[in-house]
């Protein structure tokens, strides 16, 4: 189990901020998210160093950020997402 500590703040290493290409990437899905409507599915299609679980991932992780829940499946290796009332 992982041992746990207090220490001052003065003391903690400053946190690392993300970098702009990953910024940018993260608002990628959060835009794909929100593209779709009730009644609509997203697609995504893995490119070849992507992964359709990878993609289902960042989808899932997107949607909490932005608050609007979502249903993901995989199917022949593509991702489909929907908005979840």
């Amino acid at each position: 189990m992982a041992k746990f500590t207090k220490i001052p703040k003065a003391q903690a290493p400053v946190p690392v901020r993300q970098s702009g290409r990953l910024a940018a990437r993260m608002k990628l899905y959060e835009e794909h998210i929100m593209s779709v409507s009730a009644g609509e599915v997203g697609r995504l299609v893995p490119d070849r160093d992507e992964t359709a679980r990878g993609l289902a991932l960042r989808i899932g992780r997107a949607a909490r950020r932005v608050s609007r829940p979502v249903k993901t499946w995989i199917d022949k290796g593509v991702v489909y997402f929907e908005p979840v009332s």
